[in-house]
């Protein structure tokens, strides 16, 4: 046979070639184009894609002064896969993990031993992240970790009432309960991302499958006006008169009358944030609890007798031991004495419910109503605290509204406030008339560090400046005055 010559033997070649690539890539446009749905029906069917969440880690709670109130970190959930781990090595395994867990060796063991599912034993939950480090340096078969965040409470019970705490929901991430955790929770936790990845017959990802990538959104954090010195002082000082007096309860709200910030809010009781057993042993009790003001309420009176009564604070009244009103409302004062002669200075100095009674008839009822709402009783302090409450306050004219109430509420009776309500009261009067609302938030800070301030909260005009000063001189007096008659 002759043999061929070179060029064709070439070209006869590359026709192969060719055919061979034209058939690879008609079986590549099969696949991938004609063939490609049904393909990727059956992995779908084999491999289901798994949604994997993208926690976005919760924002912290802080005071002014930055002490922290409520911090989220993260930890680790300690997992094993006995069918990974022989028999004979795993008492050396649990004898390994004893020193980072805080369980024994033998408590380990056991759980190798006995686990929940063939392929799964939680072995530990809340690791630190330490912890889990050393575990992961360690490299054992079968021992794996997954990424939690729990809340901690860095300063304990303190401003627990305020701040609130938080619960983990089923799909780990952390849910505000109370206070400004629950008021705050979406603007704290942020939005959490996730991905959607395929899973191996392990069950675990397959690498550089993600698709439908959705970043987490960075949570903020909360800077507070509250100064924990004087919360504190505030604390200890409401438990000291619980055990004193026997009472029931505390609360001492402090604040800042030309801002309406508040440095303090406490109480006693108080909790745990870490520990909390009863949600009903969590109230915040000065936006809750509602009572009677009794004669802290009496400058209210005063100030409408003086704005639109006509009345100064010289003005003088005959003062007995009771009155009676149209023949069937009857008044005293809270200790017997003779008829005296009192001014309205001394009426409010002495706290006298009988001479309130004769001073509030110089206004009508509507401005008595006008005056109690204008101080911001009967309504939220705007707070927005959870379980915040309007008081009680019936307007005149109200099914409600009884004869007495223009009587009653000129010493504090017959109506009901709570102890933010009267606290803004006070800082009315110390702020020259001009009521600020109260607020609790400075402002946020952001996942780059960057603070942004809360805006300030408008103030409006309750009693005139000059009515203001009046009711100071006259309040500066009730010290004396008490000290004379003996109490405290």
């Amino acid at each position: 046979m002759r043999r061929a010559s070179p060029g064709r033997r070439l070209r006869v070649t590359l026709l192969c070639i060719a055919f061979a690539l034209t058939i690879f890539a008609a079986r590549l446009v099969q696949l991938e184009g004609f063939d490609s749905a049904a393909y990727k029906t059956d992995s779908a069917l084999e491999h289901p894609p798994a949604h994997i969440s993208l926690p976005a880690v919760r924002g912290d709670i802080t005071t002014s002064d930055g002490a922290v109130l409520t911090m989220t970190v993260q930890t680790e959930t300690v997992f094993a896969d006995p069918r990974l781990i022989p028999i004979p090595a795993r008492p050396q395994v649990a004898a390994q993990l004893a020193g980072p867990l805080p369980l024994t060796a033998p408590a380990i063991l056991h759980r190798l031993n006995h686990p929940s599912s063939p392929e799964y034993q939680v072995l530990a939950s809340g690791v630190s992240v330490g912890a889990g480090n050393r575990i992961a340096a360690l490299d054992l078969p079968g021992i794996d970790m997954t990424p939690s965040y729990t809340t901690r409470y860095p300063s304990a019970d303190l401003a627990a009432p305020v701040a609130g705490f938080t619960s983990k929901q089923p799909d780990g991430t952390m849910k505000g309960v109370q206070g400004l955790e629950q008021e705050y929770n979406s603007l704290l936790a942020g939005r959490p991302g996730g991905e959607y990845v395929e899973l191996g017959a392990d069950g675990e990802p397959i690498p550089n499958t993600e698709v439908d990538v959705t970043p987490a959104v960075p949570a903020q954090s909360l800077r507070l006006t509250i100064q924990s010195a004087i919360q504190y002082e505030a604390d200890q000082v409401c438990r000291q008169r619980v055990e004193q007096t026997h009472a029931a309860n505390c609360s001492i709200v402090v604040m800042q009358p030309k801002t309406g910030a508040i440095l303090a809010m406490a109480q006693w009781p108080t909790y745990d944030p870490a520990a909390v057993s009863s949600l009903s042993g969590t109230t915040n009790i000065s936006v809750a609890n509602v009572f009677a003001p009794g004669s802290t309420l009496k400058p209210v009176t005063v100030a409408a007798a003086l704005e639109k009564g006509g009345q100064t604070p010289m003005s003088a009244y005959t003062i007995p031991p009771q009155i009676t009103i149209d023949g069937k409302f009857t008044f005293h004062d809270a200790e017997a004495h003779p008829t005296e002669r009192l001014t309205v200075a001394g009426i409010l100095a002495d706290s006298s419910n009988v001479g309130m009674v004769q001073v509030v008839q110089h206004i009508t009822t509507e401005q008595q109503y006008d005056y109690l709402r204008a101080f911001g009783l009967g309504q939220a302090s705007g707070l927005g605290l959870p379980g915040e409450s309007a008081g009680l306050l019936a307007a005149p004219g109200a099914a409600n509204y009884w004869g007495d109430n223009p009587f009653e509420y000129s010493f504090g009776q017959g109506l009901g406030v709570t102890a933010i309500q009267m606290a803004s009261v006070y800082a009315t009067i110390a702020n020259g008339g001009i009521r600020i609302p109260p607020s609790l938030v400075a402002g946020t800070t952001n996942s780059a560090g960057q603070f942004t301030a809360a805006p300030h909260p408008a103030g409006s005009r309750v009693i005139s400046a000059a009515t203001a000063s009046e009711l100071m001189t006259i309040l500066q007096q009730v010290p004396t005055v008490d000290a004379q008659a003996g109490q405290k």
